[in-house]
């Protein structure tokens, strides 16, 4: 009889430490100590249990009404095993689907790339608590980085409660993040990827590089916040890690410890010092991004000494053109293989450009040239801006395809390749300007331009997309077809049906 009523205890102590011992890491992860004791003598109790109830047990499940109600115990144990171990996998492998429209929750392919040749670990640490604004977007966008490498670690710190750590960061702002690399530690206050990607980039290079914006000639303005400015691209550089630079004209210390040299749309030419000053810099393995203007000679002379002359007209293209807008807006579509331009399926907005040519004799053996972007083989080089609209006129207009950007290398043989001279030319300075930096791929090709100038290829790919809208803005041939199948093939299928509908009643 004593031995009888040891049967509830034992099994009723058993269950209740094992449903404690696989409970209690979920409240307590740290005390697995505590769960290995409660499992231990859950285990010792259904021991105990079996070996002192043995013929008991034997003789009750002998029974018919054992026998039937083990079958159904057996297919709840089985349902039950089967549902804890289909949420033990989801929550181990569980798979990410983002149906967002703008894919918010996705990070872009220049982040995945930029992650995964991380050559150093990083240690992001975030100074914000639970109620501050930007705690969740930090959360959520930090952990889908985390994922991708552990090479990344993320720290949330509350600053209220640890202000010793606090001031050794010198935090002065809630919803501050600090990247902190092996040679630099960047702030960031925005939760966007955009700043995060950009952060781990400049957290992890071992120096800025140097940009040199020339301004003394009539160029367009670095600080200018006017639509025609470069205040956008300035901001934009920066962010990518640059060290950017205004100079009047080009001198012996813009030579000296400047990757790229940048010329936007000059009004007056470079004085005889300063194109000599340039060859020199070209002749060292020097970089030079040049955009022109139609209507500009101001660049002329400079560039025929590389083979290299400007189209007098402006192009004109009735295929690529900005939906039923001027064919001078023109929509680049077609792009040539390069390491600037690989991948790159975005159409860049160029509105009135000039055309590039290029004179293998006149450079001789000291340049390469490649096009980067063309026009289709409806444009044409305008000769006479007064017709409105633009007409092909065969005798004095040149017909396309048209280059519109162009890279030269310098084909030296006592530099490096990778150290060799580059020079890319764009025939329109607009793209880069306030108001049209932003436009879809306009932001991507002048990012990537600078980034192949400076040299760093490997980082070509560091500008994150960011959610927007992106308008489709039909082409004049995919306009006729959409008004085609709009206008003529709806209405015309929708009175087919009725009429069938109608013709097959009367049949009845």
């Amino acid at each position: 009889m004593e031995i009888a009523r040891t049967v509830p205890i034992l099994g009723f102590s058993g269950i209740l430490l094992a449903l404690a011992g696989l409970i209690l890491p979920s409240f307590v992860p740290d005390a697995n100590w505590v769960t290995t004791v409660c499992e231990s003598l859950a285990l010792v109790c259904f021991a105990a249990l079996f070996f002192f109830h043995f013929q008991t047990i034997k003789h009750f499940s002998r029974q018919r009404s054992t026998r039937l109600g083990m079958n159904s115990v057996l297919m709840v144990i089985l349902v039950g095993a089967i549902i804890v171990l289909l949420n033990f996998l989801a929550a181990r492998h569980a798979p990410e689907w983002d149906f967002s429209e703008t894919q918010n929750f996705t990070l872009s392919r220049q982040t995945y790339q930029v992650l995964r040749t991380l050559e150093e670990p990083i240690s992001i640490k975030v100074f914000a608590h639970e109620r501050s604004p930007h705690f969740a977007s930090f959360r959520d966008l930090l952990n889908t980085y985390r994922k991708e490498t552990p090479k990344l670690t993320v720290e949330f710190i509350d600053p209220e409660r640890q202000p010793d750590l606090a001031k050794q960061y010198a935090i002065t702002q809630i919803d501050t993040v600090v990247v902190e690399g092996s040679k630099h530690n960047v702030y960031l206050n925005e939760a966007s990827e955009n700043e995060v990607t950009n952060g781990l980039l400049r957290a992890t290079q071992s120096a800025k590089k140097r940009l040199v914006f020339l301004t003394g000639h009539g160029e367009k303005g670095l600080q200018d916040q006017q639509s025609s400015g470069l205040s956008r691209a300035q901001d934009a550089l920066t962010k990518q890690g640059y060290e950017v630079k205004a100079f009047p004209k080009m001198t012996a210390d813009v030579s000296r410890g400047t990757d790229v040299v940048v010329i936007v749309s000059p009004q007056e030419s470079l004085t005889d010092d300063e194109e000599r000053l340039l060859q020199e810099y070209l002749q060292q393995g020097g970089h030079l991004l040049l955009l022109v203007d139609p209507r500009q000679d101001s660049v002329d002379r400079l560039l025929r000494k590389w083979g290299v002359t400007l189209g007098k007209g402006i192009v004109v293209d009735e295929e690529h053109r900005l939906g039923r807008g001027s064919p001078t807006a023109l929509q680049i579509r077609t792009f040539t293989g390069h390491d600037i331009t690989d991948e790159f399926t975005v159409p860049i907005l160029l509105p009135v450009s000039r055309h590039i040519d290029f004179d293998p004799e006149q450079a001789g053996q000291d340049w390469d040239f490649v096009s980067l972007a063309q026009t289709s083989g409806k444009s044409w080089a305008e000769m006479n801006p007064t017709d409105t609209p633009p007409q092909l006129d065969p005798q004095n207009d040149i017909e396309g395809p048209l280059t519109i950007a162009a890279a030269l290398t310098a084909q030296s043989s006592t530099l490096p390749e990778d150290q060799a001279a580059r020079i890319v030319i764009v025939g329109n300075s607009a793209f880069a300007t306030n108001g049209y930096l932003t436009y879809p791929g306009n932001t991507d090709f002048f990012l990537k331009t600078v980034a192949w100038l400076a040299g760093e290829s490997h980082l070509v790919s560091i500008a994150p997309k960011e959610p927007a809208f992106h308008p489709f803005v039909p082409n004049p041939s995919q306009e006729q077809v959409l008004l085609f199948f709009q206008v003529l093939f709806l209405p015309l299928f929708t009175l087919f049906l009725g009429f069938s509908v109608w013709k097959k009643r009367q049949n009845l």
